[in-house]
């Protein structure tokens, strides 16, 4: 297995091995030649700290750090409060890219008014961020984990970031199939935060179901040339999970990932 480097714009996700403990996904990704993780706050488990000097040992950038599941449209110190740990981790990794989905809407709310009070709430939370040298982005969920975020299209995802100040985890899994997502991207580019990368197969179940790019049914070259035709930077993330990743195994399923996404990008010279 080769160690040269791969393409400095490629990342991986720690869910793509999501029950291997994370010294040994680290281990794998050196290995692969990769340069930058992205981490999720879940992942760094009760201990952060522990697992804060095992990222700092690897060597590696963290190209992210998520989490996900609270609301955040109560009041603005409750919002606070769920995203502080998430905001003070990313400084502590010296990553400057950290993101939440949504949380879910109250039973009953429509859709509009959970945004607007999102508008609302997510800025005590951003500004703190802000202060300590990490941008807060949303990430747009899909509409089959409605009980994690309300924020199902890249589109609502952007538009939230021109009212909130906030950055934006551009999901291809999840906006793939929306319209005039060239106009999406060149609008809104210089607020993507980091754009994750996975395939589909069609007919299949929607929830945590995902393939190693290459293996299903999206148009992903067509969509990452777009993101480059429109101008992003930034880093594209490997992640993906699901009954084909678990039957594959991590190592093989994250190295034909590897090849796959580094292969493209140093075709098309980026």
């Amino acid at each position: 297995m080769s160690t040269a480097p791969v393409h400095p714009r490629l990342s991986v996700s720690v869910v793509c091995a999501a029950r291997w403990p994370l010294e040994r996904t680290l281990d794998l990704l050196r290995r692969l030649g990769v340069g930058a993780v992205s981490l999720t706050l879940a992942r760094l488990g009760d201990q952060p700290k522990d697992a804060i000097a095992v990222v700092r040992e690897s060597g590696m950038s963290v190209a992210s750090l998520g989490t996900g599941g609270a609301s955040l449209i109560d009041d603005a110190q409750t919002t606070l409060a769920h995203l502080r740990p998430l905001i003070d981790t990313a400084a502590a990794l010296g990553c400057t890219n950290a993101f939440t989905v949504s949380g879910p809407a109250r039973a009953h709310m429509p859709t509009d008014e959970a945004f607007d009070r999102l508008t609302a709430m997510i800025g005590l939370a951003n500004g703190y961020a802000i202060q300590s040298g990490v941008r807060l982005g949303i990430e747009h969920n899909s509409i089959a984990t409605r009980q994690l975020g309300f924020i199902g299209s890249l589109a609502d995802a952007c538009e939230l970031s021109r009212r909130a100040d906030t950055g934006v985890v551009v999901e291809l899994q999840n906006c793939w199939y929306e319209r005039d997502l060239p106009r999406l991207f060149r609008e809104n580019q210089e607020r993507f935060l980091i754009v994750n990368v996975s395939d589909f197969r069609l007919g299949e179940p929607l929830a945590f179901n995902r393939r190693v790019p290459g293996d299903g049914s999206i148009h992903l070259e067509w969509l990452l040339g777009e993101l480059l035709e429109a101008g992003y930077a930034g880093l594209f993330d490997l992640e993906f999970l699901g009954p084909a990743i678990e039957e594959e195994g991590y190592e093989a399923a994250i190295t034909r990932g590897v090849d796959w996404l580094a292969e493209r990008l140093a075709k098309w010279g980026v």
